[in-house]
């Protein structure tokens, strides 16, 4: 126990400084994304910038102006609560880095016509959004805004976030059609396809595997997992080569806690044999680390 206790502080501590950086990087991506390509092409991005960039355009119609930046930080502010809420401070915090970033980065950035053609840039502004979002979940932590929904979705129903997101954002593609024309919801829908594509290639945690280890130490390996986030059962076997025992353990975890649970393994068995195998969980008690 007191293994597995200083191997996930270390592991947490490390993780910080890597979070914050994230965090700030997807701020700018965001705001790269939007300021230089959506815009240019008059698509939206999903989530609760694409509800800012919305927002926006319909209250210029009006000739109301409330900056994309300001709305973003609006439209926040319940979300971040409903966050604090469902998953405590350490996965907030990190929330709200990225939004603070996003905000800043969406003043920084000039608003700018960088390409020429509308496909080509709701493209490129759509991967580089995707790639930003899906390095936050990567890390552990969400976008702020929709993502909170999208997380809890995830974690209760073991759904895809970029599928989850591409139901949410519906509605968005809805109001552009209805509002402000077919063209922009047509490059809007090609632009949440793309990053949710790059959302799920890049996070990998909600990918679940089933692992398998053979060991003829399993009273020392599942006495170091016992306290790990997951469950685990162990079957009690012979090899057929030497007659020997050999056990073997099942678990099915997240594919980014491979790493910390084969080195745990080892530190035990360092002959246990371990397999990973994709798997799609059909019922039953599973717990999600966030």
């Amino acid at each position: 126990m007191s293994i597995i206790r200083t191997k996930l502080k270390r592991l947490r501590t490390s993780s910080w400084l890597s979070k914050i950086i994230v965090s700030i990087s997807y701020g700018f991506f965001s705001a790269v994304g939007i300021n230089l390509f959506l815009n240019s092409a008059n698509s939206y991005s999903i989530g609760m910038p694409g509800i800012a960039q919305l927002l926006h355009a319909i209250l210029m119609i009006y000739q109301i102006k409330i900056s994309i930046a300001k709305l973003v930080i609006l439209l926040n502010i319940p979300l971040v609560i409903t966050s604090l809420i469902l998953f405590g401070w350490n996965y907030t915090v990190f929330s709200l880095i990225a939004v603070s970033a996003n905000v800043v980065f969406l003043k920084i950035v000039p608003v700018s016509h960088i390409l020429s053609d509308s496909l080509t840039n709701t493209i490129m502004g759509s991967t580089i959004i995707g790639l930003g979002i899906g390095l936050c979940f990567r890390t552990g932590f969400s976008t702020g805004g929709t993502d909170v929904v999208v997380s809890y979705i995830q974690k209760k129903f073991h759904k895809n976030i970029g599928f989850i997101n591409t139901i949410i954002n519906g509605a968005i593609l809805i109001i552009v059609a209805s509002v402000l024309g077919l063209k922009g919801a047509i490059y809007s829908l090609i632009g949440m396809v793309i990053t949710s594509y790059f959302m799920d290639k890049i996070y990998i945690q909600q990918r679940d595997v089933t692992l398998v280890v053979l060991t003829k130490k399993s009273s020392a390996v599942s006495s170091s997992l016992r306290g790990y986030t997951h469950g685990a059962t162990m079957f009690y076997g012979k090899g057929i080569y030497r007659n020997e025992k050999t056990d073997m353990l099942i678990s099915v975890i997240q594919k980014n806690e491979i790493s910390l649970l084969k080195k745990m393994i080892l530190s035990e068995d360092e002959n246990a044999f371990i397999s990973v195998q994709n798997t799609s969980l059909i019922s039953g008690n599973y717990i999600k680390r966030l």
